[in-house]
């Protein structure tokens, strides 16, 4: 992947400290909301309440898509807002394992002692967001999408190939 490339997903991931996503109940009816996150070993770890609506529904359909945005004040053009999407699939982390342990303190070190507080709570868990696929959209024309997990290319979407990526 283009050196450009991989430093905006590295920024994006480090900047930004909550992400964005869409899950749908049993039903098929959506929900947007966001929580505080880390990114470890090409994963998105969430700590989230049992009783939200987002946990539920990724407990029902565990697929999900994902938005990292830069901030709405940092962009010349806000129909040029650069973000980065993901489609993605999550699984609760078992809160005896040392993934747990390490996804915790990578949490903690990100959005401060409040993470500790929460996972103390009996409805909280950690739940492993895995990304499928990503796209980079980082103005008019610069679009790319790419694998989260091999991240050596991507390729720019043009209106030849977008049909092929969606």
């Amino acid at each position: 992947m283009d050196t450009d490339l991989q430093a905006e997903i590295d920024r994006l991931h480090n900047e930004c400290l909550s992400l964005m996503m869409a899950t749908n109940n049993k039903q098929g009816e959506p929900n947007a909301s966001y929580t505080p996150f880390t990114w470890l070993n090409n994963r998105f770890y969430i700590l989230v309440s049992g009783l939200a609506t987002h946990t539920v529904n990724l407990q029902q359909n565990p697929n999900l898509a994902i938005l990292l945005a830069d901030d709405e004040s940092k962009t010349k053009n806000i129909y040029a807002r650069v973000r980065l999407s993901y489609q993605a699939r999550a699984e609760t982390v078992d809160k005896n394992s040392e993934e747990y342990e390490s996804a915790l303190a990578a949490l903690t070190e990100r959005a401060g002692k409040t993470v500790s507080l929460l996972a103390s709570l009996p409805d909280f868990v950690m739940v492993r967001l895995l990304p499928s696929k990503g796209t980079l959209v980082q103005g008019f024309g610069k679009a790319f999408v790419f694998d989260p997990q091999k991240r050596e290319s991507a390729t720019q979407l043009t209106n030849r190939n977008v049909a092929d990526w969606r």
